[in-house]
């Protein structure tokens, strides 16, 4: 009986051990919902980040690459999250911060790290940002 209990103990230590975040502020897969695939990536929305302030909602995306990229030069990153804003009435968006990470689903380590323009811009349809803006504006 107490070899049970033991066991039990120690599986349980276990589950919350890989359960735990850690302090990289990346989510883990199950944290994100697909909200579509193209050729060269998958993408995917933080539902639990939607947060709106005045006109402009907030929300974190994810790319998933098939295949390393160099965006905006540097070493190749498999995954970036970027916080963006929205602008729903208006059909507009904004990176906030964009991070590129060396592995898949926002994992291994950050490539690089940036701040994005404070410009707002139209979103094209048919685009991945067209997909995410009508999540993070509940018009999906």
């Amino acid at each position: 009986m107490l070899r049970r209990f033991c066991v039990l103990l120690l599986c349980c230590g276990i589950m919350a051990a890989c359960n735990r975040s850690d302090d990289s502020g990346s989510k883990s897969a199950a944290d994100w919902a697909k909200a579509g695939e193209t050729d060269g990536y998958v993408y995917y929305a933080d539902h639990a980040s939607i947060k709106k302030a005045d006109e402009i909602v907030t929300m974190s995306d994810l790319f998933d690459y098939k295949a390393a990229r160099t965006e905006g030069g540097g070493a190749p990153a498999l995954s970036k999250k970027t916080d963006r804003g929205y602008d729903c009435q208006n059909q507009k968006s904004q990176p906030l911060k964009t991070t590129w990470y060396s592995g898949q689903m926002g994992t291994g380590t950050v490539v690089r790290s940036n701040g994005d323009s404070d410009q707002l811009t139209p979103v094209m349809a048919g685009s991945a940002t067209a997909a995410l803006i009508k999540i993070a504006c509940g018009t999906h």
